[in-house]
């Protein structure tokens, strides 16, 4: 009887090991890329950790922690922005404006040659569509992030870019380090976002072509290839600072 005992008491082990790690696969593999929660142990006492990604009532993916010991843990939110191809299909248009363009004929002409500007039209063509061709693979690959401390820019799926390679440093500003954000040429018809901040040292950092102000910090152009209505609404929320259009 006592062996018996035994016997069923490593089943019952074996069996919710089991469907632990089918809960695992499970949970794992259904991730959508809108957010997710990144852990930040505050104790450092942490015998073996098993981490896990849900969806919660709110559609955004949450990591939690399985601890076999009592460590609290502190989970930290991280806010995607949508993409946006809306700078891709406007670069891809001008280049196919600029190959209607370059295929102009002369009227009257029975030799049907091109206009003079023809090379100019392909050129802008040529160099429009591959221009194109980036932006929809930029939009694709990179995210911009809020968390609860900083904004940053990433891959889409919420891995680090590394080194930034004009001024060093992660792809990661604190909010308290904003001193001016703004879309240019507009927030009406955005194309670049802007933003200064003052975190990268002054060592590293570098002069732009474009100047929108003189104020102090280093200057970030990124193409808006994300929602800018998300991105000011970020902004504001996470109290960035900013000077009067």
């Amino acid at each position: 009887f006592c062996e018996r005992n035994h016997i069923m008491g490593k089943l019952s082990i074996i069996l919710k090991s089991a469907l632990t790690l089918i809960g695992t696969s499970f949970l794992g593999n259904a991730i959508p890329a809108r957010a997710f929660v990144v852990n930040n142990p505050t104790s450092s006492h942490v015998v073996t950790q098993k981490k896990i990604l849900f969806n919660n009532v709110n559609g955004n993916v949450v990591s939690v922690n399985n601890n076999r010991s009592n460590s609290k843990t502190h989970l930290k939110a991280v806010e995607f922005v949508d993409p946006s191809y809306n700078l891709a299909i406007g670069a891809f248009g001008v280049g196919l404006l600029g190959g209607v363009l370059e295929d102009v004929r002369k009227p009257g002409d029975d030799n049907d040659e091109k206009l003079p500007t023809a090379p100019i039209f392909g050129g802008v063509a040529l160099l429009f569509t591959v221009f194109a061709a980036f932006l929809t693979f930029q939009t694709t690959t990179l995210r911009f992030t809020y968390d609860d401390d900083s904004f940053a820019l990433g891959r889409s799926d919420g891995s680090s870019l590394g080194e930034n390679v004009v001024v060093g440093g992660e792809n990661k500003w604190a909010y308290k380090s904003f001193v001016n954000w703004n879309f240019l040429p507009s927030s009406d018809f955005p194309i670049l976002v802007y933003f200064r901040e003052t975190q990268t040292p002054i060592e590293n950092r570098e002069d732009v072509p474009i100047v929108v102000d003189n104020l102090e910090g280093q200057v970030h152009f990124f193409p808006a290839i994300a929602n800018t209505q998300q991105l000011k609404e970020g902004f504001l929320s996470h109290g960035c600072a900013r000077t009067q259009d």
